[in-house]
């Protein structure tokens, strides 16, 4: 996968708001190669993905997730199409591909950037999966009529009839409920925590990341309502930013820990009695 599909102009507009987000998050490797996208090599081109990628997986960050899909999608929807072309029944690309974007977004902790083509390797391994499973579903979704099971003639019997592909069997809709009810529960924690770190800074660190991220203001509006230089303003950012992961880092370690300690002492418990 590359960012080949973009143009000129979408490719210089790419490259200053990633330049931008680097700065801004400290990442000065990714700066180095933003200041000089439209140079790279094929090699570089995979490592801007694998630091994004890894930036999205530290800092949660949405504008990191935004960056990469902008940047990967059209080729990750050229895999799609690619892995597909065998499949003999008709699976929605569009589908696959969102599916894919929501495995990545949804798993971030397991990727590894050991490697420059580290992404576009994971990832791949992600479409051919999610590929082989919607081709899988939509092989399901076909069944043989009634009448051909009953031993009437062919011409009578043997036609194929397409069920409804927006159904689910019961075993998907548990796994579906389970999934959203894991996912409300997850959300909940994680808002719960981003108020506990909130609470945290200071009353000029607050007022700095609302206007930002709340209002979404330009820094430059923002530096003229808090009397600051927008070099300032960039830094205060980085810095509430920077607490905020720190303090939520540390109560989903302790929410952890406390977990594994509470499944060792019950294993303790429960091999005593055994």
């Amino acid at each position: 996968m590359s960012f080949t599909s973009l143009k000129n102009q979408e490719l210089q507009s790419f490259a200053t708001r990633l330049e931008a987000f680097s700065k801004d998050q400290g990442f000065d490797e990714l700066l180095a190669l933003a200041q000089r996208l439209e140079t790279t090599t094929a090699q570089e081109k995979d490592q801007v993905s694998t630091l994004l990628m890894a930036a999205f997986r530290d800092t949660i960050s949405n504008e990191a997730f935004g960056l990469l899909y902008e940047l990967n999608h059209e080729g990750v929807l050229r895999l799609i199409y690619h892995n597909l072309r065998r499949s003999y029944y008709a699976v929605d690309a569009a589908d696959v591909l969102q599916e894919v974007f929501f495995n990545i977004y949804r798993y971030p902790f397991k990727f590894k950037p050991e490697r420059p083509s580290a992404f576009r390797n994971w990832t791949y391994s992600i479409i051919r999966n999610t590929c082989l499973k919607h081709s899988r579903k939509a092989q399901r979704n076909r069944a043989l009529s009634l009448g051909s099971t009953l031993g009437g003639d062919m011409d009578d019997g043997m036609t194929l009839e397409l069920v409804d592909e927006k159904a689910s069997t019961p075993l998907e809709q548990t796994a579906s409920n389970e999934d959203h009810k894991n996912l409300v529960g997850a959300w909940t924690l994680y808002l719960h925590f981003y108020l506990h770190a909130y609470r945290c800074l200071t009353p000029r660190e607050k007022r700095a990341l609302y206007l930002v991220e709340v209002d979404a203001l330009p820094y430059k509006e923002v530096a003229a309502k808090l009397d600051v230089r927008v070099e300032n303003l960039k830094m205060m950012i980085f810095r509430a930013r920077r607490k905020v992961f720190t303090i939520m880092k540390r109560k989903f370690v302790a929410g952890q820990s406390a977990v594994d300690a509470k499944v060792v002492s019950e294993q303790v418990v429960y091999g005593g009695q055994s």
